[in-house]
């Protein structure tokens, strides 16, 4: 419990809002879907899901995985971890997209979901995850302040050459594989 107070607290310390983010593709990110207020209409199902789960996700955290889809008009999805299955029906809720929770042969995602609370990934995992992404996609970490070595993990993925935008939300981490942007790293407060 002491670990996740004093990760909490650095966390609080290093974040901004919308407010001190001067990339333009984060600042839309973060202020028309971080922060996007509007009630759904599936947020009604995805509240009757984690009901029915201990998945360990808490609601708001999986009202912005499902926005996220729309926001970027996502269609391959890959879902690893321990909640593959909640985070499966979450993304699935209004869609009708195809969610793969094993790595099929040679498949390319728009968005990966990685649950490392739980598992350990080593780095051939990894790189075999950021050989299945195109320039556009997202790969969401969920877990990233959960032990010493999701932090270690977190931060050796932020340092991959691939890796060109992170945001550290403290329950998640973003990251963006965009060869047209800077290598850039933003802590932001939900």
């Amino acid at each position: 419990m002491l670990f996740k107070i004093k990760t909490y607290i650095q966390f609080l310390l290093k974040s901004t809002n919308q407010h001190g983010v001067h990339s333009p593709f984060v600042y839309s990110l973060v202020t028309k879907c971080f922060y996007d207020r509007t009630r759904k209409e599936s947020y009604t199902s995805i509240k009757s899901i984690l009901k029915n789960d201990d998945a360990g996700i808490r609601f708001k955290n999986a009202k912005l995985v499902n926005r996220l889809i729309p926001y970027f008009e996502y269609h391959k999805i890959l879902v690893l971890g321990d909640s593959a299955n909640t985070v499966s029906q979450i993304l699935k809720v209004n869609t009708h997209l195809s969610v793969y929770t094993s790595i099929p042969h040679k498949e390319a995602f728009d968005f990966i979901y990685l649950d490392i609370q739980s598992n350990t990934y080593n780095s051939e995992m990894i790189e075999q995850l950021f050989s299945r992404v195109t320039n556009d996609s997202l790969v969401l970490i969920k877990g990233i302040y959960a032990s010493e070595k999701s932090i270690q993990l977190w931060n050796r993925l932020k340092r991959h050459s691939h890796v060109k935008v992170t945001i550290d939300t403290y329950d998640f981490g973003f990251i963006f594989f965009r060869k047209e942007q800077v290598k850039e790293h933003f802590t932001i407060r939900m």
